[in-house]
């Protein structure tokens, strides 16, 4: 009997002990769930369900379940120093894999570029300010702030991998090397936000890349037309 309540109580202890974190853990859970089960074909339907599913869902649970200040999910300049070096030095070596991939026959169709974008500069740019822009900030809240820091008291480490595995995971529907890449650059920007204490510099490394390669995709596709 009286292991039967010690059980009890050390089981009681645990789910109060974590309960910050298994809540971070199911609201993570079912965003990325209700985005599997509802593929976004398209951009605009992307932008939707991701502005909704990993911004507004964790910023509410954020702000009125936990009810903790942003600056702990990342939301704060944290370490400017740390975040520009780390986000510059990632931005380098991450340009230089994608010069590198495009260039060799066979992968360059492995990466898809947003429809009209490569045929009007002025839709190139408002696709990437108004679209792709906020796209990256939505997905760094909730991968790199709301997952990664919101677990990192209790997993350390373990919540840089935890996100980046995460964020691949619902990207499996895309091409193999679309999919390694989305890994790799998660990890990197987790690894920037957890030297910077903020999401800002992962932020803007992320689109940043992102950008990039749309231009060095649109450059061959015209260099191919000419």
């Amino acid at each position: 009997m009286n292991i039967q309540l010690s059980q009890t109580k050390n089981k009681g202890n645990f789910f109060h002990q974590n309960q910050r974190e298994i809540l971070i853990g199911f609201c993570a859970f079912l965003a990325a769930l209700v985005s599997l089960i509802f593929p976004n074909n398209l951009f605009g339907e992307s932008f939707w369900s991701s502005f909704f599913l990993f911004f507004i869902f964790p910023f509410l649970a954020i702000i009125f379940i936990l009810k903790e200040p942003l600056a702990n999910f990342g939301l704060s300049w944290g370490k400017p120093k740390s975040g520009t070096i780390w986000g510059a030095s990632a931005a380098a070596v991450f340009i230089l894999i994608s010069l590198f991939l495009v260039t060799k026959p066979g992968l360059m169709n492995q990466f898809s570029l947003a429809r009209g974008i490569a045929g009007s500069f002025w839709y190139f740019l408002f696709f990437e300010l108004f679209i792709a822009l906020p796209l990256h900030f939505f997905w760094e809240f909730f991968f790199r702030g709301f997952i990664q820091f919101g677990l990192e008291k209790k997993l350390g480490a373990y919540s840089l991998f935890l996100q980046a595995i995460l964020q691949s995971v619902l990207t499996l529907k895309g091409s193999w090397l679309l999919s390694s890449l989305i890994l790799s650059s998660s990890l990197a920007a987790g690894l920037i936000a957890r030297q910077s204490r903020s999401i800002f510099y992962s932020f803007i490394f992320s689109w940043i890349i992102s950008v990039i390669l749309d231009i060095i995709l649109i450059r061959i596709i015209h260099q191919a037309i000419i």
